[in-house]
């Protein structure tokens, strides 16, 4: 029974050893824990401060994140500004630009306007200088003119008082007397003419006429003219004589006509010479013409001086080796009647082989009433 306790204490004893080792193991075991989980708690620690650390860090690096992205918004902005008046600059420019191209063109056109008016001064100047010397030979010219009538019309007067001249002779004097008388008039007529034409005073009477008269008129006024030179002289109408009235200026017609014709047979030494007109249609919305012409075979007219032959006292130009008797003044006062009637002159000449003048009027047919049959076919 005794052993029996005994066995029971030792086994309880045992136990109650193994139980204390347990324990003792259990408290190891704690202990270990314990301190594995001070060391953890001190980690968790340390990593709380490093997360806080991190935590503050990263504030101030999103306030300096805040702060450089409000930088950047403030820079956007001053650049925004800055392209902004980049842009008007460049469009102030641009306009400074185009004000500066117009500028320049609106000088290039006005040194251009200077430069023509320059030339034109000097062509002024020119044409002044040469009308001035024409002038000048002009009145020289019209000295000999006056005179060399004057004389004839004295000189001749003179001889008409000898008591033993002839009848034959006393006839011829005083035809060469009317002659002169005539040759002085129609020269102080052509000078009140230009002197008209040039003071702007000279007018335009309109009235009705007949064509085919004037023109029988010229012919046989001029015919003894051309048949004492021997020419073949003739004329040509393209209406009828009922039918050829017009208005216009008749006396300025008949001046015209008679200019141009007495012009050719002066210049006409042999050969023909014929003046008529015809009727020259105008296109669509265009008025009709009368297109008159006088041909000669004379002496003609060279190349360089066609232009000016129609510009007043050309024939008393002293370089003009063809200058006849006469002013000079019967082309330009036909060219300025043709001119007053709304009309154009010209001239086709070949020197050597004659001339051909040319002159349109304005064809306007008498109203109704005063010529009924007039048909312009």
């Amino acid at each position: 029974m005794e052993n029996g306790n005994l066995s029971e204490a030792r086994i309880l004893r045992q136990q109650a050893e193994e139980l204390q080792q347990k324990k003792s193991a259990q408290n190891h075991e704690k202990a270990q824990r314990a301190a594995e989980l001070a060391i953890a708690n001190k980690e968790l620690a340390y990593q709380n401060d490093e997360k806080e650390k991190r935590a503050a860090e990263l504030v101030i690096a999103n306030k300096e994140l805040a702060y450089q992205n409000d930088e950047k918004e403030k820079r956007a902005a001053e650049l925004v500004i800055a392209n902004k008046e980049l842009a008007y600059q460049n469009d102030e420019k641009e306009k400074r630009a185009a004000e500066l191209v117009i500028a320049n063109k609106e000088l290039a056109y006005q040194n251009e306007e200077k430069e023509k008016r320059v030339a034109e001064l000097i062509i002024a100047i020119e044409h002044a200088k040469e009308s001035d010397r024409l002038k000048s030979a002009f009145l020289a010219n019209m000295s000999h003119e006056i005179r060399t009538p004057m004389n004839g019309i004295l000189g001749f007067t003179e001889l008409l008082e000898e008591p033993d001249l002839t009848g034959e002779k006393r006839h011829e004097y005083i035809r060469i007397i009317q002659k002169s008388g005539k040759r002085m008039l129609n020269i102080v007529n052509d000078i009140i003419d230009i002197s008209k034409i040039e003071a702007g005073v000279m007018k335009v009477k309109i009235g009705e006429s007949n064509i085919n008269n004037q023109m029988a008129n010229v012919y046989n006024m001029l015919k003894p003219e051309a048949e004492a030179k021997h020419l073949k002289f003739s004329y040509v109408n393209e209406f009828p004589l009922n039918n050829a009235f017009i208005k216009s200026d008749k006396e300025k017609v008949y001046s015209i006509l008679t200019n141009l014709v007495k012009n050719a047979i002066k210049y006409t030494d042999n050969g023909e010479i014929e003046f008529g007109y015809n009727l020259k249609s105008g296109a669509t919305g265009e008025a009709a013409e009368l297109l008159f012409y006088v041909k000669d075979t004379g002496i003609g007219i060279p190349v360089e001086r066609q232009e000016a032959i129609f510009e007043r006292f050309i024939q008393a130009d002293i370089a003009d080796l063809h200058a006849r008797e006469g002013a000079g003044l019967g082309l330009s006062i036909s060219k300025a009647y043709v001119e007053m009637l709304g009309g154009e002159i010209w001239l086709e000449s070949e020197e050597g082989r004659g001339s051909m003048f040319y002159f349109t009027l304005p064809y306007v047919a008498e109203p109704e009433g005063a010529s009924e049959n007039v048909n312009i076919n």
